[in-house]
């Protein structure tokens, strides 16, 4: 093992973005969870290996053994893989189905959920620090103390504001602040009232957006009297599905897109007012029949040049378009390039990204992890599968006589920790 790789192995890890459950949604199914609760986003290339028989609802055992031989190699099957030969000493496979569900009963038996999540996510992943992902709603538990590990850090999301076709999320808003929003003032301090809550926890990292997931990153910049009349159509407008649907052609009507991205500005301005960071999701999308076409980074280009004192947190390489992601991030001084879930999605593309991102954008700049799981057992496979990449990239680098040893250490420890502790103000 060289030096460099040892180094990057042992070596704690910032965890940029995660979907984790909180202590209770977890003890919740404490006793359902078995062996295809490590598959993670592995479901989503079970569907695709399957074709055109898709399998509907919660995989079922038959499915996972008929399909998993055939995704195995993808990032999302090796990250599994990883998870379950550094955990339980087994392969995944169906013979090892049932071990590795009472591998895993054993593992967390026995265990608080605190002490589940320390296990995990501190001792076996070493992820020192977490950004904690959870879209807004009427009760949301990163308001609510005792829910997730202290070394955890907020994200506010409320994608549903960028892309309203009718009144769900007004109505979600006014869940939250016990009122009503009758007016597109009210709304937008609706928004600004709840960051407050919010903030006051002392565990607000960033504002996050998400909206890639409904609507493409083109960001116009409507007048208030445009958004005011979209809002006051929109407000009257019953919520039929319970939240707009994804590609449902409504986000994208002239009236929602103003509204849409007039709170989009919104959430961007109480950014720069308060110098939070802006994460944003580019490239790729979980889960399958994604819309990809409007994902790309390059689509924010407006958008970073009018607000260049704002911190800009890129995530997921964006791929499959991670070289304009490294061009965007070597020309705006205001943007930060993030792997986050990245190495599971493409173990290969990761590393050249991250090799040309070291030849072209200063490294204090890039963000090397992020495991974006839902259960913490995934965190230990998926920074696993990380750090391999990592260190291969870095010794490529020695050898090819770019680096020496030393510089290579200190390239180590700030992409994979020093500058998410620094970003985050979370240093010291």
């Amino acid at each position: 093992m060289s030096h460099i790789r040892e180094h990057v192995l042992n070596h704690d890890l910032f965890c940029h973005h995660d979907h984790h459950r909180s202590y209770q949604e977890f003890d919740a199914e404490r006793e359902e969870y078995d062996f295809r609760h490590v598959l993670g986003y592995a479901s989503a290339d079970l569907v695709t290996a399957a074709g055109t028989v898709t399998p509907r609802g919660p995989v079922t055992r038959e499915e996972v053994e008929r399909y998993w031989p055939k995704m195995r190699l993808t990032g999302y099957g090796r990250a599994v893989t990883l998870t379950a030969r550094e955990l339980f000493g087994l392969d995944y496979d169906p013979a090892n189905f049932d071990a590795i569900t009472a591998a895993l009963q054993d593992s967390i038996g026995g265990r608080s959920a605190p002490e589940v999540y320390d296990y995990f996510v501190h001792e076996r992943a070493r992820n020192r620090w977490t950004i904690q992902d959870g879209k807004f709603r009427c009760s949301t538990t990163a308001l609510e103390p005792g829910t997730h590990p202290e070394s955890y850090r907020f994200a506010f999301r409320f994608d549903e504001v960028t892309y309203l076709a009718d009144a769900g999320p007004i109505q979600t808003l006014e869940c939250f602040l016990g009122h009503p929003v009758y007016t597109l003032d009210e709304m937008v301090q609706g928004i600004n009232e709840a960051i407050d809550r919010f903030r006051e926890t002392g565990k607000l990292a960033a504002i996050k957006i998400g909206m890639a997931y409904s609507r493409d990153l083109a960001v116009l910049d409507p007048t208030r009297a445009e958004a005011e009349a979209a809002f006051n159509r929109i407000r009257t407008r019953k919520a039929f599905w319970g939240g707009v649907q994804q590609n449902n052609a409504a986000v994208n009507a002239p009236e929602a897109r103003a509204l849409g991205d007039y709170l989009f500005h919104a959430l961007v301005q109480r950014a720069a007012d308060e110098d939070l960071p802006v994460q944003i999701h580019t490239g790729y999308l979980a889960g399958n029949w994604g819309s990809l076409a409007g994902t790309k980074a390059l689509h924010l280009v407006p958008v970073l040049e009018k607000y260049r004192s704002v911190r800009f947190d890129l995530f997921h390489a964006s791929w499959p378009w991670a070289s304009e992601l490294g061009a965007i991030a070597k020309n705006y001084p205001n943007v930060w390039v993030d792997m986050c879930w990245a190495w599971t999605m493409n173990p290969a593309e990761s590393e050249r990204a991250l090799s040309e991102w070291l030849d072209a954008v200063p490294f204090n700049k890039i963000f090397a992890y992020g495991a974006d799981t839902g259960l913490p057992w995934s965190n230990v496979g998926y920074s696993l599968q990380a750090k391999i990449g990592i260190a291969r990239v870095l010794e490529q680098k020695i050898d090819a006589g770019y680096m020496d040893e030393a510089t290579a250490r200190e390239v180590a420890s700030a992409i994979m920790l020093e500058n998410g502790e620094e970003f985050y103000g979370l240093a010291g």
